[in-house]
């Protein structure tokens, strides 16, 4: 494999995720109501509020930020994704020396804000940890531990270690 990607699904505000649903959500219901109820009001602020509300959920759902690895130019980047598209620059990637999984577990905290779930418990996640020059360079987390040695693997295999 020629590139590798690894996506963090936690960038952002906190809940952003449901928020974003939550607009689409509203944004359709707005829509739609007209449809089957008369209003009074004029279909052009209808659809701008709704239209407005979908387009605004829609970039709140696809936020994301990662970090590539292009093994055939040795280059990676970190980027952030705002529908789709990727905004990075690509650097030298530096020679690694070692890669290995380190396992980190805590208790998760989580204040209740009105719009994420406040959920506490144990978590336990696996970070997939890149070194060069006898120090960190990348680490990339995973919730699964099969998600975090196939990573390994293939980063293993992309940089030639």
């Amino acid at each position: 494999m020629k590139h590798f990607n690894h996506k963090n699904r936690n960038y952002g505000i906190n809940g952003s995720k449901v928020l974003g649903i939550a607009l689409v959500s509203a944004g359709l219901i707005v829509l739609l109501v007209p449809m089957f109820v008369e209003v009074d009001t004029d279909p052009q602020k209808i659809g701008l509020v709704g239209g407005g509300a979908i387009l605004l959920g829609a970039v709140l759902i696809t936020m994301f930020a990662g970090t590539e690895l292009d093994y055939e130019s040795s280059q990676f980047r970190k980027y952030h994704s705002i529908l789709w598209f990727k905004f990075g620059q690509w650097q030298d990637l530096p020679k690694i020396e070692a890669a290995k999984i380190i396992i980190h577990s805590f208790r998760s905290q989580h204040i209740p804000n009105g719009i994420t779930p406040t959920m506490s418990g144990p978590v336990t996640l696996y970070k997939c940890v890149l070194l060069t020059n006898g120090s960190q360079f990348l680490v990339f987390d995973y919730s699964k531990e099969e998600d975090a040695v196939a990573a390994l693997l293939e980063i293993k295999a992309g940089v030639g270690i």
